[in-house]
């Protein structure tokens, strides 16, 4: 029974487990298998560090997506800023950018993850360590650099500039050469960006170069330099002081007249001041300005002065340009170059700037204030004490285009202390029976002598300029006997009868019996001839001396003249009649003979016999040897070229006191011209064109300085 029944469990077995292989051997009506796993991954791995701020490509890839969602891009860290994504959603395979926080979070590090769009319980995640920015090496540059030369003593502004110094500690300063002296730093360390002044050594060290170090105190081996050339400036064409300047010509305003001084320091003008006035303008005390302005000699050439102007309505923009010639270390003739007037005048050392006392001769020259304008021209003595003018012994003249006055007294006057630059202002009030307004005139002291023009608001309104000369001990002590048996050279200039230029000159000779004699050109460009003359003088104690009926053997009329002395060779002298208002200077002859040779230095200036009357200066060097005249000028002439260095040639005949010289015309430099001169004495001589071609005023002065 139980071996049936075991058979029987046997049996049954066997037959599910046929079933069994039955059902899952058959073709239809069975189960499906189960798809692939969804997964994520990276395309390519991830960096494993990067720097704040920076950024990477990632991309990820999602296996066995049906739908193809692609990816969502996170981040977490330790902070609240992780970094950020291009694109927070990408396709699969497709890139985003991911940019690192600005700052490293907590724990330095971003952890990317990439999560399946489908199935957000399937992602791919990298770890990156955020980095800070390296540090940036410390460099030193120059913001400010100083000239690539410097002249002993002078100094220079110099900036550097610190890059990526946190401490911000700045530069210390040092200069190296081949000497012991190289310069000095005030001060020797500034904050980056700030200046420091470099003050260049008293000489030039060894090799003529310092270098300049700028140094980072936070970091000294960073640091910048810079070469700079130690120039020796060469000698001063002037020494170091005070000079005093006059130019008087024309503009293209008319007549024109400059006064002024400036220092000079180590042969560089290092500041002054002046006055102008032309019938447009009148300008008082214009500062001339240290920037712009120089001294410069070219050997073979003039000395060149340019004075910059704080006035851009004198001269070119402000500057102005003049050429000279050096008779002595105090002493230079110049004549303005440049395009705003032609005139010539003088640079003369300021030996002394004394309040003004005593007795002074003086003339002003120029031109009225009428519709047209007049020839003016005032002269007379002037006498101070403790600033007052002392009316009993001043007088004056002038003649106003022919309508003159003699012998005229002053109600009062005065005189104001000079100013560091011996500047002054003179208030003059004629009386009233004389018909001539108060007049107000600027002076610049050089010593014994005053350069003048009327360039301040006055009741005169004319434009003026001249000169003074102290009278000193002489001071109303004059006769006679201060004149008798001397002769004097004079020239002057001003209009005729006929409102034409005029020039005047040649040697009066004074007689022991109250008359004269003499010889005086007289040339209009009409009449330019040679005159014996005669005539009669007085002298009375001021020093003002009347020289009446003066008589010329080949001119119709007599002239009258008043001279104004001071006593120590020279005068003034102005024309008081209806044929001419001229007004010059004079000077007492002491000259051995008529024949001079030697180097000279030539001033000069005129009018050409052109249709616009053009004025013309000229100064420059010449050699007189065996009455041969040669050298050079720089030639200025309205309305023609400059011409510098314009080639200058001639003779000299001593038996007829004549030069003759080509290079002094601009209508034709090869032309001729003649002047008749007269010898001052035995280093100055005074000539005066005596043909058509011009008017010309001449001074030969002998050069006692080799520059």
């Amino acid at each position: 029974m139980n071996r049936l029944r075991m058979l029987f469990s046997f049996a049954t077995a066997i037959f599910i487990a046929l079933l069994v292989v039955g059902c899952s051997s058959g073709t239809s009506g069975g189960n499906t298998p189960a798809p692939p796993a969804l997964s994520v991954t990276f395309t390519s791995q991830p960096v494993s560090t990067l720097q704040v701020g920076t950024a990477t490509t990632v991309s990820a890839t999602v296996s066995n997506d049906a739908t193809n969602a692609g990816v969502i891009w996170t981040t977490t860290c330790s902070s609240n800023s992780c970094g950020s994504f291009s694109s927070s959603t990408t396709n699969s395979g497709s890139a985003t950018t991911y940019t690192a926080p600005s700052a490293v979070p907590s724990g330095a590090t971003v952890i990317i993850t990439a999560t399946s769009v489908s199935d957000r319980t399937t992602s791919v995640s990298a770890t990156i360590t955020i980095t800070p920015t390296p540090a940036q090496p410390i460099s030193v540059v120059l913001t400010t650099t100083p000239p690539s030369s410097l002249m002993v003593g002078t100094t220079a502004s110099i900036v550097a500039l610190v890059n990526n110094d946190t401490a911000n500690a700045g530069v210390t300063w040092n200069v190296s050469c081949g000497s012991s002296q190289c310069g000095t730093f005030s001060p020797s360390q500034t904050s980056s960006g700030a200046a420091t002044t470099y003050t260049a050594p008293t000489s030039a060290p060894t090799g003529s170069a310092v270098t300049i170090t700028a140094t980072s105190v936070t970091d000294p081996t960073k640091s910048v330099t810079a070469n700079v050339t130690i120039t020796t400036p060469a000698p001063s064409v002037l020494a170091d002081g005070n000079y005093v300047y006059n130019l008087s010509g024309q503009d293209n305003n008319g007549n024109y007249y400059v006064v002024g001084a400036f220092s000079v320091k180590g042969g560089v003008i290092i500041g002054g001041e002046q006055d102008f006035v032309d019938p447009s303008y009148a300008y008082t005390t214009d500062t001339v300005q240290a920037a712009g302005s120089s001294i410069t000699l070219t050997p073979g050439s003039n000395t060149q002065i340019t004075l910059a102007t704080s006035n851009s309505n004198i001269g070119v923009n402000g500057v102005e340009t003049f050429r000279g010639t050096l008779v002595s270390a105090s002493r230079v003739v110049i004549s303005e170059f440049d395009s705003f007037a032609s005139a010539t005048g003088s640079i003369d050392l300021q030996t002394s700037t004394s309040t003004l006392n005593g007795g002074y001769a003086f003339m002003v020259n120029g031109v009225d204030d009428g519709t047209p304008v007049g020839q003016l021209v005032i002269g007379g003595i002037l006498n101070f004490n403790a600033g007052n003018l002392v009316t009993s012994g001043s007088v004056f003249d002038f003649n106003d285009n022919g309508d003159f006055g003699q012998a005229q007294t002053f109600a009062s006057g005065n005189v104001s202390a000079p100013d560091a630059f011996g500047r002054i202002t003179i208030n003059l009030a004629p009386n009233s029976n004389s018909q001539v307004p108060g007049f107000v005139l600027t002076g610049y002291i050089v010593g014994n002598k005053i350069q003048l023009l009327e360039n301040q608001n006055d009741s005169l309104n004319g434009v003026l300029g001249g000169v003074a000369l102290a009278q000193g001990a002489n001071t109303g002590k004059f006769s006679q006997a201060s004149i008798s048996n001397s002769s004097y050279a004079y020239g002057s200039f001003g209009e005729d009868a006929n409102n034409t230029n005029v020039m005047i000159g040649g040697a009066f000779g004074f007689n022991p019996d109250g008359t004269l004699g003499g010889r005086m050109v007289f040339n209009d460009l009409t009449i330019h001839n040679g005159n014996n003359i005669s005539g009669s003088y007085t002298v009375d104690p001021t020093g003002r001396v009347t020289l009446t009926n003066v008589q010329p053997s080949n001119i119709v009329g007599t002239f009258t003249f008043q001279g104004y002395l001071d006593g120590n060779g020279d005068a003034l002298i102005i024309g008081v009649d209806d044929l001419q208002a001229t007004g010059g200077i004079a000077y007492v002859q002491s000259a051995n003979g008529a024949d001079f040779e030697g180097n000279y230095a030539l001033s000069a200036q005129g009018t050409l016999n052109d249709d616009g009357a053009s004025q013309w200066g000229a100064v420059g060097p010449v050699t007189i040897n065996s009455d041969n005249i040669a050298g050079f000028t720089d030639y200025n002439a309205q309305n023609y070229p400059l011409a510098s260095n314009a080639l200058l040639n001639g003779g000299e005949n001593s038996n007829d006191g004549l030069l003759t010289f080509t290079g002094l015309n601009a209508m034709s430099f090869s032309s001729q011209s003649s002047y008749g001169y007269y010898p001052i004495d035995n280093n100055r001589a005074l000539a005066i064109s005596i043909g058509d071609d011009q008017l010309g005023l001449m001074m030969l002065e002998t050069v006692s300085v080799t520059k």
